[in-house]
């Protein structure tokens, strides 16, 4: 605790510390300990950081206090009279936020799980406390991912898992078989917690190879970098311990194509996809889900969530184009997906519900979502009147057509006009049923159109603020391109990919300085590369490794890869190009200073002519069996 004092310049108060003791510690010893730290009080029974300190055989009372914070948190918002639209971002950011500290660190009971889902759908559907409504959708749809036709609420359990996740990747699994060991039946709540989160990494952890030596290669993912695969067996008694450093020369660290086609001929192609690093490079795991292969919450809950058994839509269409991507309010995005997912109160979906039907009170005909939105007397006249280029024909051709139902020009809208006009057909059909009152077309089409006007020029105001406020963007120095640092050498790469044959070849032109041994340009070929961005990397590796054996000590590289360049001037890298930037990398500390920087296409032919000469070269070697 000194230690601690001195590293950190905090002082620690005993008078306000507790020790904990296990339940089967001697009373001497614990009045021993007690003298020595100078610490009086025993502790135990306390919370630190919202976590109980100690856990006892009953999980579900340790954390019931979660259930009374979101219960406080929602119905002080109920009493606000929120949108639709308002509860959504309240829920996400704030109520399914409570317990995210705890479930970092514990499995929550199922129990508990299933309490917060029903606060969270007793605060979406209900407009107060007191007044509970009709449940439209069930919570598996509510949980999907707007793209999958859901708002994107969190399912409570996954949820957990995906955060329990984390904890394990990042604290014990990064580079060991952890994933592996069993929990013994002595093992506490909070161990076991931690390794609840490996079903959801198996789901999407694989090995990049470095040195191979810590893969096996008959039982652990190491074959894309697309999603998790593994060799199919079974293997011979012989081969049931290979690593994958046994199929790597020992001395170049590449493939041995022999052992290859050994021990798994079939899968020759794919292995040799898997670019290796001339330099030695650990092996390490990465989560393919995400394309930095660093393992996000978000994709870990997107692997935990099971979609598959939900029934689709009345019609298939894009649910991020056709309504959540819509330039219009969000109250009316939010009122547009419960129309699709026949979530709003009209007699034929009560009568689904139990309920007894009723008949328009316009023109006395069975009511249902396309005659409320379509085929009704007086809503047929409103889209007739509607200054719109095309007339809907039925539900289906309305939203997944909705970018094909332009405005005409004397309407002086750029905002889609028709989500305000399926919503003002809403509210005039509740307050004729309410307070029986009744609208012309033509007075619900001039309403329509004054609130679409009325929400584009708030927009416009924003973006007018936003643009004024904002800050400048900072134009780039062509200065230190054109010349860069004294002794700089210059090398402008690119290169030229074959989808179809898997072949690329790469290019340089080395400029400026001429006291160093430079031949330019410099080319290269290479096959079973799987990507465009795959063979750029290649194209930069070949320039830099050329570079440090020639001695460069300042070197410039100029690539029209954006992506790439932009991968290395924050260093990083993607599962996909491990071995090859982490050659880079490597290669990259035998200078005093280099750089990496992105010059437009138009600017670096030269490479990008030397770079398709060596393709051509190969793909005619290729086709002459040379």
């Amino acid at each position: 605790m000194r230690t601690y004092e001195g590293l950190s310049g905090q002082c620690i108060n005993f008078s306000k510390s507790a020790i904990t003791f296990s339940a089967r510690t001697p009373s001497e010893v614990k009045l021993r300990v007690k003298v020595a730290l100078g610490i009086d009080a025993e502790g135990g029974l306390g919370k630190y950081l919202g976590l109980p300190e100690h856990f006892g055989r009953k999980k579900w009372d340790i954390f019931a206090s979660i259930l009374d914070r979101i219960r406080r948190k929602a119905q002080s918002w109920t009493s606000r009279f929120l949108s639709g639209a308002g509860k959504q971002v309240l829920l996400k950011a704030v109520l399914t936020a409570i317990p995210c500290y705890s479930m970092t660190c514990f499995k929550l009971p199922k129990s508990l799980c299933k309490q917060i889902q029903s606060l969270l759908t007793r605060f979406w559907w209900d407009a107060n406390p007191e007044k509970r409504k009709m449940c439209w959708v069930a919570w598996n749809t509510l949980t999907l991912p707007k793209y999958d036709g859901g708002p994107g609420f969190k399912d409570i359990e996954t949820f957990n898992d995906a955060l329990l996740a984390k904890v394990l990747l990042g604290k014990y699994a990064r580079y060991s078989s952890f994933l592996d060991c069993q929990a013994p039946s002595t093992a506490s709540h909070g161990w076991r917690s931690v390794l609840v989160g490996r079903e959801i990494l198996k789901k999407g952890l694989s090995w990049t190879v470095g040195s191979g030596d810590k893969i096996r290669v008959w039982s652990d993912p190491w074959l894309s970098c697309e999603a998790p695969m593994i060799p199919i067996g079974p293997p011979n008694r012989t081969e049931a311990n290979l690593m994958v450093s046994d199929l790597l020369c020992p001395i170049s660290n590449a493939w041995d194509i022999d052992k290859i086609r050994r021990f798994l001929p079939r899968y020759e192609d794919v292995i040799l996809c898997l670019i290796m690093s001339c330099a030695p490079a650990p092996d390490t795991l990465a989560w393919l889900l995400d394309k930095s292969g660093e393992y996000t919450t978000k994709t870990g809950y997107r692997a935990g969530l099971n979609i598959d058994d939900l029934a689709p839509p009345e019609f298939d269409f894009n649910w991020t184009k056709s309504i959540w991507n819509v330039k219009t309010a969000p109250k009316l995005k939010d009122f547009l997906w419960k129309v699709v997912r026949r979530a709003i109160p009209v007699s034929a979906n009560l009568e689904n519900r139990g309920i007894l039907p009723f008949r328009c009170k316009t023109c006395n005909a069975r009511e249902d979502d396309l005659h409320v939105f379509l085929n009704c007397e007086v809503v047929k006249l409103v889209w007739d009147l509607a200054p719109l280029s095309t007339r809907p024909s039925s539900m289906a051709s309305l939203i997944s057509n909705a970018p094909f139902h332009t405005n005409l020009p004397p309407v002086g809208l750029t905002v889609p006009l028709w989500p305000w006009i399926l919503w003002n057909l809403w509210k005039t059909s509740n307050k004729l049923y309410f307070d029986n009152r009744t609208f012309s077309s033509m007075e619900i089409i001039a309403k329509a159109i004054s609130d679409a006007k009325e929400w584009q020029s708030a927009q416009s105001q924003e973006m007018t603020q936003e643009l004024i406020s904002g800050p400048q963007t900072a134009r780039p120095n062509s200065a230190l391109l054109s010349d860069g640092p004294p002794r700089t050498v210059r090398c402008n790469v690119d290169a030229a990919w074959d989808q179809r044959s898997g072949n690329c070849g790469t290019g340089a032109i080395f400029s400026g300085d001429n006291t160093y041994p430079l031949s330019s340009p410099r080319s290269g070929a290479h096959s079973h590369i799987s990507s465009a961005l795959m063979a750029e990397a290649l194209a930069i590796r070949s320039a830099v490794m050329y570079a440090a054996s020639s001695n460069v000590k300042v070197l410039m590289i100029l690539s029209d890869s954006l992506s790439l360049v932009k991968l290395l001037k924050e260093r990083r890298s993607i599962p996909a190009l491990f071995g090859i930037v982490f050659d880079i990398y490597h290669f990259s500390s035998t200078f005093d200073s280099v750089l990496f920087h992105y010059v437009p296409r138009l600017c670096n032919v030269e490479a990008d002519d030397v770079a398709k000469s060596a393709l051509s070269l190969l793909n005619e070697s290729s086709v002459n069996g040379m």
